[in-house]
């Protein structure tokens, strides 16, 4: 059996310090020649229902905005790329997109670049914790077809 030549991986970040811990490891796993594409996924804007009791009317980012804060996210993605990534020829294409399930998200981002793995970050949460907040990191490995490359948190000596 041949070994996989990755030429396209898809990293998802939350831009925290410890969701961009993931970045590096993108970039190990691609192929000389290869793309990360690094992404981050923010909420929708959502008008909230008048209807509801506890309702206040509140200014929403016009288009502009919006565009600006995607392009700003999108620098900030930029600001990961290893030093040595160009000399690697690895290619790096940012991705912010909007959507109320990260999971789901990310799980097609994936398909829609053709990425030949994931690689995301796992707070390592356990029991009632892991429960109550959820586990990104286990929604996509359970919706994806794809490999799945979680980076727990570094133990402390």
């Amino acid at each position: 059996m041949a070994i996989p030549e990755l030429r396209s991986v898809l990293a998802a970040t939350d831009l925290s310090d410890f969701g961009n811990h993931v970045v590096p490891y993108a970039y190990a796993i691609t192929a000389r020649g290869g793309v990360v594409h690094l992404l981050h996924v923010i909420e929708p804007v959502m008008e909230p229902n008048p209807l509801y009791a506890h309702y206040e009317p509140i200014n929403f980012p016009t288009p502009e905005e919006r565009a600006r804060e995607k392009a700003d996210l999108a620098a900030r993605l930029r600001t990961l790329v290893p030093s040595n990534a160009s000399a690697l020829g690895i290619e790096t294409r940012p991705t912010i997109t909007e959507a109320k399930d990260v999971a789901e998200a990310i799980r097609a981002e994936a398909e829609r670049v053709g990425a030949g793995a994931i690689c995301l970050s796992s707070h390592g949460r356990t029991g009632i914790v892991k429960v109550v907040l959820g586990s990104i990191a286990q929604e996509v490995v359970s919706r994806s077809h794809r490999p799945v490359l979680v980076v727990r948190p570094q133990s402390k000596p």
